[in-house]
């Protein structure tokens, strides 16, 4: 069969896609840790290891998304960009306490702009040309992402904002993926039937179990082998790339 008449054949069904962003349209240049200890440097502050940088700022996340879930959603005390800042202060006064703090916020203020913008993320092979693709046999394709309102300034920096006809963050809805009201919005918006939409995204429980449990169709992109084991064979790929091949050769039961 023909590569694209198979593509139809796969998508025809979904009236509406959406995507996951970090590690299935983009990714990180650099490790967070690496990209701070370099932004840290071009500032003055050298010399800082990368991997504690590293650990710390996974710890710090996790502290965060504790005391302020969502991204400071619900919090009357801090914005969702005061977030962002409390956290890189936090980590940069663990990794040297003889740091001031108007340097540490010097450095928070530059991250949280690099992070907006397209010098900290790079594009996944294939991604542009795979939406393209959706975007001519379904009638929306969006983003649902588990991140704050400055995905949008990312999205358009790296030139894909026009691909999609909505992007909505866990902060624009107020729950997180896998909980079923992050699936929920786009259909009643552009009043689609859950069995006509269909998410791809990089983490099982949160992309690929989430989307189904809400009625979606769902396709996973993970070089986990434990997670690769948990989802059905056609439906996860160790890359984009794989998926898009996969789409065009193959008949996938949803």
């Amino acid at each position: 069969m023909n590569r694209h008449v198979q593509f139809v054949k796969n998508l025809n069904r979904f009236r509406l896609v959406t995507f996951d962003i970090t590690d299935t349209l983009l990714r990180f240049r650099k490790p967070p840790g690496v990209q701070y200890a370099k932004t840290a440097a071009s500032m003055g502050v050298k010399n800082l290891d990368p991997n504690k940088i590293q650990n710390l700022f996974r710890e710090e996340f996790k502290n965060m998304t504790k005391r302020y879930p969502i991204y400071g959603r619900n919090s009357k005390e801090i914005t969702w960009q005061n977030w962002w800042m409390l956290l890189v202060d936090n980590v940069f006064k663990r990794v040297d306490d003889k740091l001031s703090q108007a340097q540490i916020r010097s450095i928070s203020e530059r991250l949280f702009e690099q992070y907006r913008s397209n010098e900290c993320y790079v594009h996944i092979e294939g991604n542009v040309e795979l939406l393209k693709m959706i975007r001519d046999v379904t009638k929306y394709v969006g983003v649902i992402s588990n991140s704050d309102p400055g995905l949008e300034r990312v999205l358009s920096s790296m030139n894909i904002r026009h691909e999609f006809d909505f992007v909505y963050t866990s902060y624009d809805l107020g729950v997180e993926k896998p909980h079923c009201g992050a699936f929920l919005k786009p259909l009643e918006k552009y009043n689609v039937h859950a069995s006509e939409a269909l998410h791809i995204g990089n983490l099982y429980e949160k992309d690929y179990v989430g989307a189904r449990n809400a009625g979606w169709s769902s396709l996973l992109i993970t070089k986990s082998a434990d997670e690769t084991q948990k989802a059905k064979p056609t439906h996860v790929y160790s890359s984009l790339r794989e998926m898009h091949n996969a789409l065009q050769t193959i008949d996938i039961e949803w």
